[in-house]
């Protein structure tokens, strides 16, 4: 969900095809790309859409999903910096579950959905860069639809048992007939998913060329799913859980032992390269790491002694337990610049818990102005400027982010907040109603990408129903028509 304009990405596109490297073979030549030709007719293309956004809306009804906007950021722009590598078209999303099993998965139209748990599992940014750059290698080959024995339908059922038996599990309902059927559909799911050999290897080696063409280290690659795989053996020899990722993508001796070679062709990523990502990779482990609920006061204390990233997630903690002032001086601690916008949204975090909002207005205000296109930051000084009851600035900052068709759902929610709150502090009848008619709108696309339809509709029906009590409203209710049908189209849309 980053905001990315059309010519930040045909620039990183550029930047990327002027790298230069040793082949696979061992020949020192310029990287051969795959074709950036998708090969894909406007129908397919229209239907792998349709496919995306539908999987979306069922990841968004049945799993719980991490909102926090500056991890989310940081896994869209290493994705799309991959993808702007081996395809012209932008992925259509990526999304963090909040699942401590080793997953991550792709389906045609361009959406990339991973697991907590493989941020976790990893042991660097590479590591994790090599998943990510394996899935967008299945995209750009369009393994997904070019095999013959397994189509787009499968593939969506894939997906929607694979959300049935996850949301099932964690329930903990304890319904035997519903989790026997989640376990059914999952074993479905991983037969489903489960790629060819031939398949899998070019995953790999054009995975592994995307890594080196966007400065990862390849060696990554091997080391994590050899990784993945001696866990496999353990836990089959103890008869134990066995990761998803490794199910759905099976790892032979003969795969690892090629990838692995493969990778000893490629240059090594700079050190000053391999330092940054080690930065960054401290930064996104502690934060998944306390958002996901995986760590302690105690652990977080021992490990801000050298991690930055463990110090900034230990703000977090005590800002939440209410010791404000322990928090802000953990912060002041770290030593990133001021105008770094994890310390800008942190530091945000902190004043807005002890609910010194313009403290947290000011920071904001001041990292945004340097990065307008961050959309981390957009949301966090949209929700401030909510909480200084300034709904006019907040949509100032959400309008880019909630244009037709966009599945920002926490954007929806803001807006649907901000319309309210004009709503209320309106006097004037028209301008009330109108404010009212786009919060019932805004609830409706947050109702559509949860999957909840008719919610969605009635929502539409209530502004429909305001809209028509105002004077040269045929405008309002052309766009209301038009969301109607969007969610018409997404409701009666079967993935075959």
């Amino acid at each position: 969900m980053a905001l990315l304009t059309k010519y930040q990405q045909v620039a990183l596109c550029a930047g990327l095809l002027m790298c230069q490297a040793a082949l696979a073979d061992g020949q020192t030549l310029g990287y051969q790309l795959p074709s950036m030709a998708d090969g894909q007719g406007f129908y397919d293309k229209h239907r792998n859409e349709q496919i995306a956004a539908w999987s979306l809306r069922q990841i968004h009804a049945s799993l719980p999903v991490i909102d926090d906007a500056w991890t989310n950021q940081l896994i869209a722009q290493m994705s799309a910096e991959m993808n702007a590598s081996v395809r012209n078209t932008p992925l259509y999303t990526t999304v963090l579950v909040n699942d401590n099993n080793i997953n991550a998965f792709a389906v045609p139209g361009g959406l990339i959905g991973m697991n907590t748990g493989t941020i976790l599992s990893a042991q660097s940014m590479d590591e994790l860069a090599s998943v990510m750059a394996h899935e967008v290698a299945h995209i750009s080959q369009r393994h997904y639809e070019h095999r013959q024995d397994n189509n787009k339908k499968l593939l969506a059922l894939q997906l929607g048992g694979l959300l049935a038996a996850i949301a099932a599990s964690a329930s903990g309902s304890g319904d035997a007939a519903l989790m026997a059927m989640a376990g059914s559909q999952a074993s479905a799911a991983e037969v489903a998913a489960s790629h060819s050999r031939e398949n899998e290897r070019e995953a790999d080696r054009v995975g592994m060329q995307i890594l080196a063409q966007v400065g990862y280290d390849t060696q990554a690659m091997p080391k994590f799913f050899g990784r993945m795989q001696r866990q496999l053996s353990l836990n089959q020899a103890k008869n134990a859980f066995v990761p998803s990722f490794v199910q759905s993508h099976p790892f032979t001796a003969e795969r690892l032992s090629e990838a692995n070679a493969r990778s000893q062709t490629y240059p090594r990523a700079s050190q000053t390269r391999l330092k940054q990502h080690a930065v960054i990779f401290d930064q996104l482990y502690w934060r998944v790491k306390y958002l996901s609920k995986q760590t302690t006061y105690a652990e977080l204390i021992a490990s801000s002694a050298y991690s930055e990233g463990a110090k900034l997630a230990l703000a977090m903690y005590l800002a939440d337990n209410g010791q404000f002032a322990k928090a802000e001086t953990t912060w002041l601690e770290v030593s990133l610049g001021k105008q770094d916008p994890l310390m800008c949204l942190t530091g945000a975090f902190v004043f807005t818990a002890n609910k010194q909002y313009e403290r947290a207005k000011t920071l904001l205000a001041q990292c945004q102005l340097l990065y307008p296109e961050r959309r981390d930051l957009r949301l966090a000084l949209a929700e401030v400027e909510l909480s200084l009851n300034q709904p006019n600035a907040a949509l100032a900052l959400l309008t880019p982010l909630v244009q037709d068709g966009s599945s920002d759902v926490v954007a929806w929610q803001l807006a649907y907040r901000a319309y309210d709150k004009r709503s209320q502090a309106s006097d004037d009848t028209t301008t009330k109603t109108i404010a009212t008619i786009h919060a019932l709108r805004s609830r409706s696309q947050l109702e559509l990408w949860r999957g909840q339809y008719t919610g969605a509709l009635q929502s539409l029906a209530q502004a429909e129903q305001l809209a028509k009590q105002l004077p040269q409203a045929s405008s309002l209710l052309s766009m209301l028509d038009k969301d109607k049908q969007q969610v018409i189209v997404a409701r009666d849309f079967k993935p075959r």
